[in-house]
């Protein structure tokens, strides 16, 4: 029962991160050094302009944005499941609390804030004529399902060279534990990849 729950955090966590890049970022960890800036007031956001609203939601039109949310959750939750197939039994579930809270009402300002901050009106105006052609909409349908082909042949090009990593990563798991125990003891470490040099005779 642990190591499902596990699978369920694991899931949400991916699903929402690839969601809302924005929100799923770790926030640093609070130090007395950063205490006194966290506590000043913070600079508010750039207003956004009629225009470059008005562009933002042209482009959200050109690209069916709202009206393929839903489809584009539950594509996000199956290409979760086919990574870890232990998420089938909570498919629902996942759907259901995508739906809850990833609402369009919910996302689109903050969508529209940060189109407005990557792109300029005259860019944004250009990827909506783009997206209303037929190469546009073709783009549109296609992406999901080639990202999806994408993320699965670098999943198994690193599980093919899988064993490589795992030496690597346990040669340096060495190393450091060396630099530990050379630090513990007062002896000044040596360079990670740095490969000590023979002393030379006189």
């Amino acid at each position: 029962m642990k190591r499902s729950k596990v699978w369920i955090a694991r899931g949400f966590c991916a699903v929402f991160a690839i969601s809302m890049p924005a929100l799923a970022q770790k926030p640093d960890a609070v130090t007395p050094a950063k205490a006194s800036s966290l506590a000043a007031p913070k600079t508010a956001p750039a207003a956004i302009s009629p225009a470059q609203n008005a562009a933002v939601m042209e482009l959200f039109r050109a690209m069916r944005l709202q009206a393929t949310l839903p489809d584009t959750s539950a594509a996000m939750i199956d290409m979760e499941i086919s990574r870890n197939p232990g998420l089938t039994p909570y498919r629902d579930v996942m759907v259901g609390w995508l739906k809850k809270y990833m609402t369009w009402d919910a996302m689109a300002p903050q969508l529209t804030r940060i189109y407005a901050e990557a792109f300029t009106e005259a860019e944004l105006k250009e990827m909506s004529a783009f997206y209303k052609t037929p190469t546009g909409q073709k783009a549109l349908s296609k992406l999901p399902e080639l990202g999806q082909k994408g993320a699965m042949i670098g999943a198994q090009l690193g599980q093919q060279h899988s064993d490589e990593l795992k030496k690597l990563m346990s040669a340096r798991s060495e190393q450091l534990a060396k630099q530990q125990q050379k630090a513990a003891a007062g002896a000044p470490p040596d360079s990670p990849g740095k490969v000590k040099q023979p002393t030379k005779k006189p």
